[in-house]
């Protein structure tokens, strides 16, 4: 099973949540990003596929990436399907958000693979009350999409109708 988390306002945390909720139920999670993520304590960078596949069958865990900094980034198309052969779940940050609460996707976003069973759209609801300048990535997307000034302040029907406009009808499309 191959999830994509998408969005922003919480992937990562849920991404984590995820792969704890695997992991107790015995199954193998390899989690990698289309984009970039923070590196963890525990992220393994530039790493093999056999050196992938080892920590899989030893620890049920391995978040992966290619090394860029303090983040990793997408892996070698390869190697990516060489190791999700070998996971029972595959957990893929799709989507970058700069730490903002929400967005409004840019053309060349979210970033899905081809072997995705499941996208999972995230929101950061904390950005309800506060005003759009300061809680939304992709700010002028995000104006236009909602007809909104940088000062508007954020309500659950504004978020409601970006999620829905910037992914939900994208994406069953």
């Amino acid at each position: 099973m191959v999830k994509a988390i998408v969005g922003a306002g919480g992937k990562t945390s849920l991404i984590k949540k995820l792969a704890k909720e695997y992991c107790e139920q015995g199954k193998k999670v390899f989690v990698c990003t289309t984009t970039n993520m923070y590196k963890e304590a525990d992220s393994m960078v530039d790493a093999s596929a056999e050196e992938i596949i080892a920590q899989l069958n030893e620890r049920g865990y391995a978040m992966v990436g290619s090394d860029k900094g303090e983040k990793i980034s997408i892996l070698p198309a390869e190697l990516y399907e060489a190791v999700c052969a070998h996971a029972d779940v595959v957990l893929v940050e799709a989507d970058g958000s700069k730490h903002r609460a929400i967005k409004f996707p840019a053309e060349h976003e979210p970033v899905i693979p081809d072997n995705v069973d499941e996208i999972i759209v995230v929101c950061g609801l904390f950005a309800i009350g506060q005003p759009a300048k300061a809680v939304c990535h992709r700010l002028e997307l995000v104006k236009n999409c909602l007809q909104i000034e940088d000062d508007t302040v954020m309500t659950a029907e504004l978020v409601q109708k970006l999620v829905m406009n910037g992914y939900i009808e994208p994406l069953r499309k």
